[in-house]
């Protein structure tokens, strides 16, 4: 069989991102930039004051004298010329007047009686934020690959970039395979379970930033399961299959897969949990086939599906990201022929966490699953004694960091 870190890089030198689209600013938070913004504006657009106040010439603070207030300079308005020995009241964001070198915070300003202001003597340039000091017009506002966070959301909207070209969020199709499968507000009859996985792949879409377009179930049926992936298939670009990837008579998705179409890329790999994991390609359409297992769904969602739809959305690291190193509470071995991802805790430590591994009683075990933050990887042979390093990858998958 073959090993995961094989696998990995035949989905990296294979999956290519999708195709940049035009998007509005405010749909484009956690998608990717596909080209270059450029500021239509100098950032800011002119010398500005940086606090409420009075616009004034240094040189004529130094007497100490008072100053009459020629006039007043709201934010937003074009203010004239400073007179010659006056100054001008003006407010956060307004325009510097020519003629005006620094502002006096209001702070540092007395009012006599006569209506003039006394002003301390302060530095020329003093509060004032200078035009096209954070940018200026035609800037580079970022580089694609850069994820829009809502901080370049400021930056893009305050220099106008007010639509992006971006590589769109991967939609994604949830297909649960089972005859035996009932809704989750239903209860199972003999020989029936809750479709759980689909519920929960669904999450994982969504907690991705993914795009989920699809859910559906389907019975351990040929003809119903290449029904069901051609219409998966046009209307999303990676389609999560959980079940029927195994060697059972009834484990159709691989022949319902080759019947339509689709290449498959590898299934089964020398892992634990997760080994009948499957990829394949269907048209321009991504699969990834998941066991019916629910803790062999969830590591090779993580391990497999979710850096494939990172790479789709833009990330060119996704799959071939490092795990996060860790250090062993207590002994850990893997005595088996493959790698083991097994469920941890990352406690906080310096340099780098503390990982207890859980124990668990096998891939059905949703209970210990639900308590792990990261899969500690043990490879082929490994025997590790507490205090030990290990690789981990974290389960909370749409904040991993996968982000570089």
């Amino acid at each position: 069989m073959m090993n995961f870190d094989t696998a990995r890089k035949l989905l990296a030198d294979q999956v290519e991102p999708l195709p940049p689209v035009e998007m509005g600013l405010a749909e484009a938070l956690g998608c990717r930039l596909a080209e270059t913004p450029r500021a239509d504006t100098d950032l800011p657009a002119a010398d500005v004051a940086v606090m409420d106040g009075y616009a004034a010439r240094a040189g004529e603070l130094a007497s100490g004298a008072a100053l009459p207030v020629a006039f007043e300079i709201p934010a937003g308005r074009i203010p004239r010329r400073l007179p010659p020995a006056s100054v001008a009241r003006i407010f956060t964001g307004a325009m510097i007047p020519d003629g005006a070198d620094t502002v006096v915070p209001q702070e540092q300003a007395r009012v006599p009686p006569d209506g003039k202001v006394l002003l301390d003597a302060l530095p020329s340039g003093s509060f004032i934020r200078r035009r096209a000091e954070v940018c200026s017009v035609s800037a580079p506002l970022g580089t694609p690959g850069n994820l829009i966070t809502p901080q370049l959301i400021a930056l893009l909207s305050a220099a106008g970039a007010d639509t992006v070209r971006v590589i769109p969020r991967p939609r994604v199709a949830v297909l649960s395979t089972g005859s035996e499968l009932v809704p989750i507000h239903q209860q199972p009859g003999p020989g029936q379970i809750r479709d759980s996985n689909g519920v929960t792949l669904a999450a994982l879409v969504r907690a991705a930033g993914f795009e989920l377009s699809s859910v559906a179930s389907v019975a351990d049926e040929l003809p119903a399961l290449r029904k069901a992936l051609q219409h998966a298939s046009s209307q999303a670009d990676l389609i999560a299959t959980c079940g029927g990837v195994s060697v059972g008579d009834y484990d159709l998705v691989p022949q319902a897969l080759r019947d339509v179409g689709g290449e498959t890329i590898f299934h089964r790999l020398a892992i634990k949990p997760g080994r009948p994991v499957l990829s394949a390609r269907l048209g321009q359409v991504w699969v990834v086939g998941l066991p019916g297992n629910p803790v062999s769904a969830l590591v090779d969602w993580r391990l497999f599906a979710y850096p494939l739809g990172q790479r789709l959305a833009g990330n060119p690291h996704a799959l071939q990201e490092s795990p996060e190193p860790g250090i062993l509470v207590e002994p850990a071995r893997n005595p088996g022929d493959r790698t083991i991802f097994a469920p941890a805790l990352l406690h906080p430590g310096r340099p780098v966490p503390q990982v207890t591994i859980l124990p668990s009683k096998g891939s059905h075990d949703v209970a210990t699953a639900a308590r792990a933050h990261a899969l500690a990887r043990l490879d082929i042979g490994a025997d590790l004694a507490a205090g030990d390093e290990v690789q981990c990858f974290r389960l909370d998958a749409g904040e991993a960091d996968l982000r570089r």
